[in-house]
């Protein structure tokens, strides 16, 4: 069976998505991990919050798709 994260996508989604899951227990804790290292450029946060989140979207995608097949 094929993998969401057998493609190169796949593997820089799923880097992202446990990024941003990591990002959201640190912050559970008063320490946001993006925020500290781009605080400085609000650009990159921004850009970084979205691939999260565009990623989280592909492997949802990815993932109803395996299961219905």
């Amino acid at each position: 069976m094929k993998s969401c994260c057998d493609s190169g996508v796949g593997k820089v989604a799923y880097v992202l998505v446990l990024i941003g899951a990591l990002n959201w227990g640190l912050t559970a804790i008063g320490f946001n991990l993006v925020n500290m290292l781009f605080g400085s450029m609000p650009g990159i946060e921004t850009t970084i919050y979205a691939l999260v989140g565009i990623s989280a979207v592909y492997m949802i995608v990815m993932s109803i798709q395996s299961c219905g097949k």
